[in-house]
């Protein structure tokens, strides 16, 4: 209970949480004025396999003048009565992913740095399943790790034609960056370095490698897209690449793998099936009068973009409407996904500047609307939006969902165009398997 300015002020506690685990530190934003708070926050961090690397969760009271320690839950450690107050569990859902993290090379040679990959190879799954576990607030989850052992190079380029060079390696996949020691000046440095990279989009992303000498000059460059280790036979490449910008023979010898991190709610069934209950005919229908209210309805729920995804395939022709339906059974949260909309067909000559508005029926109040950002001049906009509601299964098996796509007919009015709509009791679609359909 708060208790600052000396006692001037008392309330409830307004509390945070500081997570400590494999030389990083976590905080989450503070709540106010609940004494049973729940986070919802993820935290990410690559862990080294050996003792000591414990996770610390802290509880603090935010207040004016000092923050007051609340507690502290340390889940694998002998807990002092004087230090520690457990935590349960549900309160703070922090997974911590814990893969192997190669820092130097293992006994056998740069062969035994990686077995074979834990899982099977999944990654369109895994990213549907992530979309549908992301947090509100947060970064994208992470979908793989890849691991990048760094042996050594050869034939670098001589300075002033005649003195090696004392050489560094430089790694980086989006802002996330390490280098290597820099070794004693010679052409065939031996750097016998690993490193790891969480990565989002293993099919969007790559390795960034630069060999450098000591002054920052460069000697030679990789670029190595991560697409290329997916289509690789156990996610991995092994073996010398040429470094572009060096000499002919100058060249790296290096060992690439990626590893899938499976959710555990990925299922071979995600993803297929169709929605039932629902009239998926776009039907143009007149603007309500609440269109005006509407311009707010966004500001109440939590909205995020999401990546791209796969999904079954779409339907030949007509106007239609891509929707993820899934429920939360840990959150106990109905999750609503809009990824885009194909060929809408407008009134006006001028191509539209869709949105699509939801509604759980029979509620329209503020607190069911939702409603995706603004596509500007399409008539086949992607949206890739996230949308919660905090409702019990039963709850959401009495409610019907209204998809609404709209435009805004002028710059002036806040008049609407709609451009198709659809209803789907919830009741009849299976929300269990967080399947994604036209």
């Amino acid at each position: 209970k708060d208790n600052f300015l000396k006692g001037m002020v008392r309330g409830r506690s307004d509390p945070y949480a500081k997570v400590r685990v494999g030389g990083r530190v976590f905080r989450s934003r503070v709540i106010k004025e609940e004494l049973n708070p729940r986070w919802n926050e993820v935290y990410e961090v690559i862990v080294d396999n050996i003792p000591g690397q414990d996770v610390e969760f802290d509880l603090f009271d935010k207040d004016v003048d000092k923050d007051d320690f609340l507690g502290r839950s340390c889940p694998h450690r002998p807990q002092s009565p004087s230090l520690c107050v457990p935590v349960p569990a549900d309160i703070l859902p922090l997974p911590i992913l814990l893969p192997t993290h190669p820092h130097s090379r293992p006994p056998g040679g740069l062969q035994a740095m990686m077995g074979p990959p834990a899982h099977p190879p999944v990654p369109p799954q895994v990213l549907h399943t992530n979309s549908l576990l992301q947090p509100a607030r947060g970064e994208e989850l992470s979908a793989a790790l890849l691991s990048v052992f760094v042996d050594q190079a050869a034939d670098l380029p001589l300075r002033k034609g005649s003195k090696a060079p004392s050489a560094f390696t430089s790694l980086a996949v989006g802002n996330t960056s390490f280098k290597t020691k820099t070794c004693a000046p010679s052409a065939e440095p031996v750097w016998d370095e690993g490193f790891s990279f969480l990565i989002k989009r293993p099919h969007k992303e790559s390795l960034q490698l630069q060999v450098k000498e000591e002054g920052g000059q460069p000697l030679g460059t990789l670029s190595l897209p991560l697409p290329q280790l997916l289509a690789s036979e156990g996610l991995a490449l092994d073996g010398w690449f040429p470094l572009a910008g060096g000499g002919p023979g100058t060249q790296i010898l290096l060992r690439a793998q990626l590893r899938v991190l499976v959710p555990q709610q990925v299922e071979a069934g995600a993803g297929s099936g169709s929605l039932e209950g629902g009239d998926t005919d776009p039907q143009p229908v007149e603007t309500r009068g609440e269109e005006e209210e509407e311009e707010q309805s966004g500001m109440g729920g939590l909205r995020q973009r999401l990546p791209r995804m796969d999904s079954p395939p779409e339907p030949a022709e007509g106007p239609r409407l891509q929707l993820t339906l899934w429920y939360h059974r840990d959150e106990r949260k109905l999750v609503a996904i809009v990824h885009a909309c194909r060929e809408l067909r407008a009134a006006a000559k001028e191509l539209p500047d869709p949105y699509v508005s939801l509604v759980l029926l029979p509620d329209r109040g503020r607190g069911t609307k939702r409603k995706t950002g603004v596509q500007r001049k399409t008539l086949n906009p992607d949206f890739n939006e996230r949308f919660e509601w905090d409702l019990s299964l039963e709850e959401v098996s009495r409610r019907q969902l209204e998809a609404q796509v709209k435009s805004t007919l002028s710059f002036m009015t806040r008049e609407k165009e709609v451009l198709g709509k659809l209803h789907l009791n919830l009741a009849q679609v299976d929300l269990s398997d967080g399947g994604t359909h036209w």
